[in-house]
């Protein structure tokens, strides 16, 4: 029970931090629209293009939250067979080793790549 308990603050946390991502998007958009105003022509309508502006921001960031589902029961299972197999993985290989397996499963170029970032420092 207490796995599954900290497996779902994990998926909650991902969810909080998709969630903020949207929201500090959404917020650097307005203000970037703000600043713009005063180039942008006269005649054009603000509430029509920040309306088309919005909707392009959540159609993006959906696509990137759907993209990033890391499936924390499976990298779980994943990291505990490590450990069956060789109970003396440290920490930090155990991390090196999560990062390995986030890399390869993800399909988000984005995830991917911060994975292998974040692998190769834990060399």
């Amino acid at each position: 029970m207490a796995t599954d308990k900290k497996l779902s603050d994990v998926t909650r946390k991902i969810d909080d931090f998709n969630d903020e991502t949207k929201l500090n998007l959404k917020l650097h958009v307005e203000h970037e629209l703000h600043e713009h105003k005063k180039i942008l022509p006269h005649g054009l309508s603000y509430g029509s293009l920040h309306e088309a502006i919005e909707r392009e921001v959540d159609q993006r960031m959906d696509k990137f939250t759907k993209n990033t589902d890391l499936k924390p029961k499976e990298l779980y299972v994943y990291l505990e067979l490590q450990l069956a197999e060789n109970p003396s993985l440290s920490k930090r290989q155990l991390h090196y080793l999560a990062y390995d397996h986030l890399a390869r499963e993800t399909s988000n170029h984005f995830l991917k790549k911060m994975f292998k970032k974040m692998r190769r420092r834990m060399k």
